[in-house]
């Protein structure tokens, strides 16, 4: 999860599997429905249970790799990204292409929330 796209679908399901969970629902019975899932998502100083939107924070998670290639510029997995993916360019500059690894894909998909939060 921190480093690939989870698919939507998967991430519905998972909230699902959640939400089901705290609604005590058994296969012969079903629980009480306390609230909204769009509530219970809210932080918990706006009223919420503070769960997380599972599509957001996978992709936190996504960004989270972005951040280590912009951190830590010399480290071996920024190096080998720089040359195959932004060779004349930065990180913050570097265009989607063709042949793209599934990774890169992913964290370029998360570096949308680091442009959000940097500049």
């Amino acid at each position: 999860m921190s480093v690939f796209k989870l698919s939507k679908g998967l991430c519905e399901d998972i909230q699902k599997a959640i939400a089901k969970f705290w609604r005590g629902s058994k296969k012969d019975r079903h629980g009480i429905h306390w609230s909204r899932w769009d509530n219970l998502s809210k932080a918990k100083s706006r009223g919420g249970m503070d769960f997380r939107d599972l599509t957001s924070f996978n992709q936190a998670l996504v960004a989270k790799q972005g951040w280590r290639l912009i951190r830590f510029p010399n480290s071996l997995m920024a190096r080998v990204m720089q040359a195959k993916y932004y060779k004349n360019s930065t990180f913050w500059n570097a265009k989607e292409g063709y042949n793209l690894s599934f990774i890169w894909r992913n964290i370029l998909w998360g570096r949308q929330v680091i442009k959000k939060v940097v500049r």
